[in-house]
């Protein structure tokens, strides 16, 4: 179990804020190139869905101000994991 001190769900924030960067180019390159997906493309949706699950664990230990942060943080990365996926969904009705 993660505990969730101040310096570590610092450090979260900071490896989520990265991992969405990535998946935000990573939907940008896509979309811009008619949907080619490549193994980078799949490493940031696992880096990604790991994020969640360390968020996830994290708010078990976590005070209330840091559930929300984290609930919100974990919000983004969902969102953006959900759109890779549909992206992946939408190019399997192309091919």
């Amino acid at each position: 179990m993660i505990v969730a001190t101040r310096d570590s769900v610092e450090e979260l924030v900071q490896q989520a804020d990265i991992t969405l960067e990535k998946a935000q180019k990573q939907l940008e390159v896509t979309n811009r190139n008619g949907f080619e997906i490549d193994n980078e493309y799949s490493d940031v949706q696992r880096q990604l869905s790991e994020v969640a699950a360390e968020i996830e664990n994290m708010m078990t230990s976590a005070n209330h101000q840091q559930r929300e942060q984290l609930h919100r943080l974990k919000l983004q990365v969902n969102g953006y994991l959900n759109d890779m996926i549909l992206d992946q969904v939408d190019l399997k009705q192309f091919e």
